[in-house]
């Protein structure tokens, strides 16, 4: 087998619901529809609904040293939520693999930049999909690269490659778009699927995502808000898959390990630009780079870039490693690393859904919804969101710094700022319909007094000695008139008096 020059992962983390009937809005659908009826499946009914092109696959942990190597970086925590091993519907996720033969499938990317063409055939070697119980999901695509040495190479194939729909349109055209970072197609072959994804305009009135990824999703996966019996979905992010990529050159990396933070070479590896780098400024750019560089072993040629839609490694090449006994490094990118991404990714994911979901319930004062969110958030908190997932130093360091690429901490203290909001919303409609049941009851109250205490005082006036009457049936009605005239009395006192009250607040 030829070398391995680098590997890819790309990786498309979306929000799915469960589509039943068909809609036309999406945030009606959000509000009319309960959450757990969107998403709140047992992995039976996961396992049914996708049987066609996915296989359930709890994790083995007796399947290679890989795996033992894998499982025991993490806490138990941790692994909670990033494996399955078993068909318990307690889990966090759950992971799905494509049924195709992958032999001799392949990726295509081919670009045609102004007048140059460049064509990369990538052979793929995984099609995953990691279900969240909180509502997304992570398509990942594993890519192998056996065939491209050339820095630029990797470069080309990590921006264009990652891709899923055209950031913007130009006069009803993707051709600028196609001269900046968009491929001019897109090919996936394996024995199952065949499709290429042109990027054309084809009149588009909302984001629709390419061809090439919805077609590894497979049938029961749709953009179609009146597709009945699908999982409706959407981009969580941008235009961008998330890059996880390892290459290896001796030459590169020790260049780049002794001055980083300054190389334009570095920063287009790390923020995935095929082209010069976006960001003309130097000292922003060594603050940008000092934020996203890993550089624990740089004395060995070995760097780490990590940012909100990339986490890069940069080695010496793989013949290298192995002689140095060091081959381990493009293993852990597509093992531990891969994992910790996952965790992130669906965290960041899962607190803008999360986002989405209070909105719908805050627009209509669905309360009795509330309830229902707030545990699956509660569940997510505190079954895949973590501020340390391994006992490792270097892992630590990682997650780190993946969690504040991603903002992560600082979009849950909002998210649970929007939670406690929408709780003293709720509570303070709660107060205003206790004091307004207590107005009434006073109210009646009231108005029962003002009735009955003229009758009960003229009943006890007629009761005493006092008077000297005979106990005719005149003398009967005399008494029955006159505490029915003092009641109506009562009643019309207490009338004007609240009349009056309510003129003297006003």
């Amino acid at each position: 087998m030829s070398t391995l020059y680098s590997s890819h992962i790309f990786m498309f983390p979306f929000r799915f619901d469960w589509n039943e009937k068909g809609f036309e809005k999406e945030f009606e659908f959000y509000k009319s529809t309960p959450v757990d009826t969107r998403i709140g499946f047992k992995l039976e009914e996961l396992k049914q609904k996708l049987s066609k092109e996915w296989e359930f696959k709890p994790f083995n942990l007796a399947n290679s040293s890989e795996h033992y190597n894998e499982y025991a970086y993490f806490y138990d925590y941790a692994r909670d939520a990033i494996y399955n091993q078993d068909d318990s519907n307690d889990n966090i996720s759950y992971l799905f693999e494509r049924k195709d033969n992958l032999t001799n499938s392949s990726y295509i990317i081919h670009i045609k930049k102004y007048e140059k063409c460049y064509t990369y055939n990538l052979n793929i070697v995984g099609l995953s999909l990691k279900i969240f119980t909180s509502g997304v999901s992570i398509l990942s695509i594993a890519l192998e690269n056996r065939s491209y040495k050339d820095f630029e190479d990797i470069l080309r194939i990590n921006d264009y490659g990652r891709r899923m729909y055209p950031q913007f349109i130009d006069d009803k055209s993707t051709e600028a778009t196609k001269k900046a970072f968009l491929a001019d197609y897109i090919s996936i072959k394996t024995s199952d699927i065949d499709v290429t994804e042109n990027f054309t305009f084809e009149s588009r009135k909302d984001i629709v995502i390419g061809k090439h990824i919805l077609e590894i999703l497979g049938g029961q996966f749709s953009q179609n808000k009146s597709a009945k019996g699908t999982f409706y979905i959407q981009p969580i992010l941008d235009d961008r898959m998330f890059v996880i990529s390892w290459y290896g050159n001796d030459g590169l990396s020790s260049l780049l390990s002794k001055n980083y933070y300054v190389s334009d070479d570095w920063y287009r590896y790390v923020f995935v630009d095929n082209g010069w780098a976006t960001v003309q400024n130097h000292d922003m750019k060594k603050r940008l780079l000092k934020e996203a560089t890993y550089d624990r072993w740089t004395n060995y040629g070995t760097i780490y870039g990590i940012t909100r839609y990339s986490l890069v490694v940069l080695s010496r090449d793989l013949d290298t490693l192995k002689k140095n006994s060091a081959d381990f490094i493009p293993i852990h990118t597509k093992t531990m690393y891969l994992q910790m991404v996952t965790l992130a990714l669906a965290t960041r994911a899962s607190i803008i859904r999360f986002s989405d979901e209070i909105a719908a319930i805050a627009n209509k004062k669905e309360i009795d919804k509330l309830e229902k969110l707030y545990e699956l958030y509660l569940t997510f908190y505190n079954r895949l969101y973590f501020k340390e997932v391994t006992h490792q130093d270097q892992g630590i360091e990682l997650y780190d710094m993946m969690i504040k690429q991603m903002r992560i901490d600082e979009h849950i203290q909002k998210l649970d700022n929007k939670f406690t909001k929408l709780f003293e919303f709720v509570d303070l409609q709660a107060t205003k319909e206790d004091e307004k049941s207590k107005e009434k009851l006073q109210h009646m109250f009231n108005l029962i007094s003002g009735i009955f205490i003229f009758p009960s005082l003229m009943i006890a006036l007629l009761s005493m000695s006092i008077y000297n009457y005979d106990q005719s049936f005149r003398s009967l009605m005399i008494g029955l008139v006159s505490i029915i005239a003092s009641g109506f009395l009562g009643y019309f006192a207490f009338k004007k008096l609240t009349r009056v009250g309510k003129t003297d607040e006003k």
